[in-house]
């Protein structure tokens, strides 16, 4: 009998102690946004989530981490991007990272740099803060998707300047979202720069024509029902883990 439990026990530890699944994660955290894609090469996974500030008013918490393939996630292990993906350059992951200052930006030059995880190269475009956002949307005829990028065709302005009739984007950044039975819209992060920012003075006087340094959401939605768009066994595109 005693030496029935001694094996009952490990076995009880181990099953306890299990890796936990990604749905179990998200949910003890309260992930309010959860990815993960593959890169290129298949190497690695990169998760990004979200999770809403400790109070009330303080900033939500979000990051981009880099783990080595099926290692197991946990927000304090693997490399911490500290910025946005860009997009995949074969196997260089290009990464957006802002000035973490709330100050007026003193000019628009892009900063690049490099850093290392492994045997993965990080091309960093280094801005200055961040001093506006905003939307834009359009609609477009059909997409055609492979594993390097994206191209939309047909494109018509419905809220922003014109961007011309078709439109690729890499791989990395940009966002399919599906309904049950159709594809809802594509959304791809860019940062766009000018001379173009009017900032208002504490006298209620204005600054014209200063640095700015925006971060746009491009809506693309279809004009017609499309069916959607199966990423989940795709490589350098976001899913959400669900």
């Amino acid at each position: 009998m005693i030496k029935k439990l001694l094996l009952i026990f490990p076995l009880l530890f181990l099953i306890n102690c299990k890796d936990k699944s990604l749905r179990e994660i998200k949910e003890e955290n309260n992930y309010y946004s959860f990815k993960k894609q593959t890169s290129p090469n298949g190497k690695y996974e990169i998760y990004n989530y979200c999770q809403s500030g400790t109070f009330a008013f303080s900033n939500d918490i979000c990051r981009s981490m880099i783990l080595g393939y099926e290692e197991s996630f946990s927000k304090n292990s693997g490399y911490n991007i500290n910025g946005r993906i860009n997009c995949w350059k074969n196997d260089t992951l290009i990464i957006n990272r802002f000035n973490s200052s709330s100050n007026q930006p003193k000019d628009t030059i892009t900063r690049i740099t490099f850093e290392k995880y492994k045997d993965l190269t990080l091309k960093i475009l280094n801005y200055g803060p961040v001093n506006s956002s905003g939307m834009k949307e359009y609609s477009f005829d059909n997409a055609n998707l492979n594993d390097k990028r994206i191209c939309l065709n047909n494109i018509e302005q419905i809220m922003g300047e014109d961007i011309g009739n078709k439109k690729c984007f890499d791989i990395g950044n940009f966002d399919i979202v599906n309904t049950k039975d159709s594809l809802k819209e594509i959304v791809v992060e860019k940062v766009v720069k000018s001379m173009n920012f009017t900032m208002t003075n504490p006298d209620g006087t204005y600054t014209r024509n200063l640095p700015e340094i925006s971060v746009l959401n491009l809506h693309f939605k279809p004009r017609q029902k499309i069916k959607p768009i199966n990423t989940k066994k795709m490589r350098g595109i976001f899913n959400d883990v669900d």
